[in-house]
């Protein structure tokens, strides 16, 4: 069972420095407008997944309620 705490606590750590790049990106790109290197269509990409939330009515809403539960319950201290 430690291996797969290892892993668990390593895609915690690893999804949590996802969000800080998306979060990176998106300021990066209000700040500095389309001509940021590495962070080029982050906004334009959120924006794309917030749509299709949105488009897909009651579905959309439910899985994105989902999505956050489990990002909230795996984030939640031990």
């Amino acid at each position: 069972m430690k291996g797969f705490d290892v892993i668990k606590s390593f895609a915690k750590e690893l999804i949590e420095i996802l969000v800080l790049f998306i979060a990176l990106g998106v300021l990066a790109q209000i700040t500095f407008g389309d001509k940021v290197t590495f962070f080029n269509g982050v906004v334009t990409n959120l924006m794309g997944l917030i749509n299709e939330f949105g488009s897909n009515g009651l579905v959309g809403l439910i899985a994105l309620l989902l999505i956050v539960s489990i990002y909230k319950r795996n984030s939640a201290p031990a």
